[in-house]
């Protein structure tokens, strides 16, 4: 990601994909959510990160969407 004129790479999630449907529209919905709640751009990169990697680990589309929850606990845990 270019942030004030920086390139910042963000690894992604070390987890076992089964589908990755859905992923991006995860990334981008998780990245607005947290946006919006004034989060940090950079802040807000990780958790869309996490939350689409997340994703990645059940079938189908709406069904891999991870909560709130499971997106905490994941970050709690040194992601």
């Amino acid at each position: 990601a270019l942030y004030k004129d920086r390139v910042i790479h963000f690894c992604s999630l070390q987890v076992k994909t089964i589908d990755s449907t859905a992923a991006g529209d995860v990334f981008s919905g998780a990245l607005a959510a947290s946006l919006s709640a004034n989060r940090p751009m950079r802040k807000s990169i990780e958790f869309a990160n996490v939350a689409a990697g997340l994703s990645t680990t059940k079938a189908g589309a709406q069904t891999s969407i991870p909560d709130l929850s499971e997106i905490s606990l994941y970050l709690s845990n040194g992601g």
